[in-house]
């Protein structure tokens, strides 16, 4: 999607950063700003050290966030990797299991990446002038200056 064209391998990258997600609890990118989060998403680094994952784990999601569209798998090839054709077979641990669902829990769905990714997408749909614009509604309407809009803000 940072490249102007959406397609299934898209959705595969997403998978792999849900997993990501889901296994430990946070994005894979970060950063103080969403320029940060956007430039870790264009460098691709994911550090996967200390989370506790296996090692078929993050070869499944290196796979799955290989920056190239090209040299990223299928769907159907990620369901013949090894950490998912393992995990069908497998008998379910009951406390990775709650882990995960913990980590769902408390993972919050405004999390910056994904106030990244959208604020990156309007910002590609947008001419400067519009987004200038657009800027000027947003801080009249952001009486506090916190950068959101609560609901009492926009009633």
């Amino acid at each position: 999607m940072l490249a102007k064209s959406y397609n299934s391998k898209c959705d595969v990258w997403s998978i792999g950063v849900i997993t990501y997600i889901i296994l430990c609890g946070s994005p894979p990118f970060s950063g103080q700003t969403d320029n940060d989060i956007m430039k870790a998403v264009r460098a691709g680094k994911v550090n996967y050290e200390g989370k506790g994952f296996s090692a078929t784990a993050i070869d499944f999601m290196q796979a799955l966030m290989t920056y190239d569209p090209n040299v990223r798998p299928t769907a159907q090839q990620c369901l013949q990797h090894k950490w998912i054709a393992e995990g069908a077979e497998t008998a379910l641990d009951e406390k990775v299991s709650l882990n995960a669902l913990n980590n769902l829990k408390t993972f919050r769905a405004d999390e910056t990446l994904k106030q990244a990714t959208y604020a990156y997408i309007a910002s590609q749909m947008l001419s400067k002038g519009k987004k200038e614009e657009l800027a000027k509604v947003f801080k009249a309407f952001d009486k506090n200056g916190d950068g959101k809009l609560s609901i009492e803000e926009v009633k």
